[in-house]
């Protein structure tokens, strides 16, 4: 895949393409309407400034007093691109105090990062101050340099993420584990306090080839994922792989599919665009070099070029991969997640944008929320 295809999420269009593309037509909009979440990951420096989870709160509100289904919470190290988030549970705990009905979703708990003991202690705190709104996905991880927490783990990463999640479940359900103390004896340990939720709702984050989602539904887990690297065309049959995966594993119901999309949503599509535009962009660049690994290219670039290609970028983002737009131009994308499998749609809002647009922006959303009939 060449620069342009992985910065683009895809392969990114030319100048020509761009000028010529026509809409797709509307999908069929009498397919289940998904439901609406906010997800976080900003790109913001460490530095202190009083006001930086300032989106973080007053969103959320917003959302729990609208009927949003959930806020998403990443886990994120070491970098400005997400990094103010390295511990999903104590924004948790903001959450449990601040809201009264939204799900409280880790989006996700890098698990080879950490004790699953302590994971399930720290949740089940959150489930207890929340009365019971806690649902955490759990991430493999592939940044290196996060294992600086625990770097003999980033070899077997995977295997200890699904044996870490066998662990939470265990302990959350009031089951007593074996394991080693100290002094190497095995002792026998529960956690307290225990969580209101008898069961933990448990995602999957699944960003890659088709065998994670079959791994996913074989196991009976939910999904999180997203379109960076895909086309909805592209994901639809690793939904449908997931699905049948959990069929033939003989689980109950049909698994629950998240799907992230950069989102702003506003009553008028040029003033959605241009606001998005440049913060965008910013937001792109500054989580190139977690992605390039030794790739120089980009480095090489003169100044225009490299302005050139962060504006494909937008442009492809914004065109199909984004939720960016109005409630009505927004719909046939919703409408065609919704028919690829998609159960709920989780709103990543904070990509650099004024606060105040994401703000009133959220209005929109929740017109779109509502489905075609609002």
């Amino acid at each position: 895949m060449g620069l342009e295809c992985s910065l683009a999420g895809g392969c990114a269009p030319t100048a020509t393409t761009m000028d010529t593309q026509t809409e797709p037509p509307a999908p069929d909009v009498s397919t289940t309407w998904p439901g609406f979440s906010l997800l976080f990951f900003s790109s913001e420096q460490a530095d202190y400034s009083k006001d930086k989870f300032s989106l973080f709160r007053k969103s959320t509100r917003i959302a729990d007093e609208k009927g949003f289904e959930a806020a998403w919470i990443p886990e994120r190290h070491f970098h400005s691109f997400g990094g103010i988030f390295p511990n999903p549970s104590l924004l948790g705990v903001v959450l449990a105090e601040s809201t009264q009905n939204l799900r409280i979703r880790a989006g996700s708990v890098v698990l080879p990062l950490h004790s699953p003991i302590r994971v399930a202690e720290d949740w089940s705190v959150v489930d207890n101050l929340s009365d019971g709104r806690v649902d955490i996905a759990f991430a493999v991880g592939w940044n290196p340099n996060d294992f600086v927490i625990a770097p003999d783990n980033y070899e077997d990463r995977v295997a200890r993420t699904f044996e870490g999640i066998d662990t939470i479940k265990q302990l959350w359900r009031g089951e007593t584990i074996t394991t080693d103390n100290g002094v190497g004896k095995p002792t026998d340990i529960r956690i307290y306090p225990m969580p209101q939720q008898p069961e933990l709702n448990c995602w999957l984050t699944c960003s890659g080839g088709i065998e994670r989602f079959e791994q996913a539904g074989k196991s009976g887990f939910n999904i999180l994922t997203a379109l960076l690297f895909q086309s909805v065309a592209e994901l639809k049959p690793k939904l449908e792989a997931y699905r049948a995966a959990w069929d033939a594993a003989g689980h109950a119901g049909r698994g629950h599919i998240t799907l992230m999309l950069h989102t702003l949503v506003g009553e008028d599509a040029a003033t959605v665009k241009e606001t998005a535009r440049e913060p965008f962009k910013a937001y792109i660049e500054s989580s190139v070099d977690l992605w390039k690994g030794n790739e120089t290219r980009l480095d090489d670039l003169s100044p225009r070029k490299r302005d050139d290609l962060f504006e494909f970028a937008f442009e492809r983002y914004y065109r199909n991969t984004a939720l960016m737009g109005t409630p009505e131009t927004c719909t046939p994308m919703v409408a065609e997640l919704a028919d690829a499998g998609v159960d709920e749609i989780a709103c990543l809002i904070d990509f650099g944008a004024p606060e105040d647009a994401i703000l009133e922006g959220l209005e929109s959303l929740d017109r779109l929320r509502q489905g075609p009939s609002a």
